[in-house]
């Protein structure tokens, strides 16, 4: 199963700033991409079929899907909730080809194992391990990148939206909590520059 999960990371531009090794890619290393992704292969054997904050999120960023008349056939969703986004998409936005993405091997392999217990609609899926520093995908080869709770653990988020606006050619779906996250952010800064 492992080898039929596709594995992309060589040969593709990075928008972050590159230490050479992959997934550890800016300078500034506030999170642990490393520990990351092994959490988050635990959190996959923990995780309920349905969570309701996960897709309430979902759902109300999928509903502005429906605002735009423009259909998007090529989707890339990142980390975060994939089997929520897969689960809630309903046909919304005209998405004929999705590629799911995680870190996690553990995830990703969830996401498929819920896809064929509960097929989508039509839509043509594809799962691939990948990083959301170093996205594994060509430019202008999607239409739409959707991100549900899944890029606060980024250690470089201005050069992951760069390299996501480069890859998606009309739409990018980001959701997540600007505000906890900035707060944190704040406080850390401040206590580092301050003492204690």
């Amino acid at each position: 199963m492992r080898r039929s999960i596709a594995r992309c990371l060589g040969g593709l531009r990075s928008y972050c700033t590159d230490s050479g090794d992959g997934f550890q890619s800016s300078k500034l290393k506030i999170f642990d991409r490393h520990l990351k992704r092994k959490q988050r292969d635990r959190a996959a054997w923990l995780m309920k079929p349905k969570d309701s904050l996960v897709d309430t999120v979902a759902e109300n960023l999928l509903d502005r899907l429906e605002d735009c008349k423009k259909t998007f056939p090529t989707a890339l969703c990142m980390g975060g909730s994939l089997e929520a986004i897969r689960r809630l998409l309903r046909g919304r936005g005209g998405i004929e080809k999705l590629l799911m993405m995680d870190t996690s091997w553990d995830m990703v392999k969830l996401c498929k194992d819920a896809e064929q217990q509960m097929p989508t609609d039509n839509i043509e899926t594809s799962y691939v391990i990948g990083d959301e520093e170093y996205l594994p995908v060509k430019e202008n080869s999607v239409d739409m990148v959707i991100s549900c709770l899944g890029l606060h653990w980024t250690n470089d988020l201005p050069g992951a939206m760069i390299q996501i606006g480069f890859k998606a050619r009309w739409l990018i779906l980001g959701g997540y909590s600007w505000r906890r996250n900035i707060e944190g952010a704040a406080d850390s800064l401040h206590y580092c520059t301050n003492g204690a």
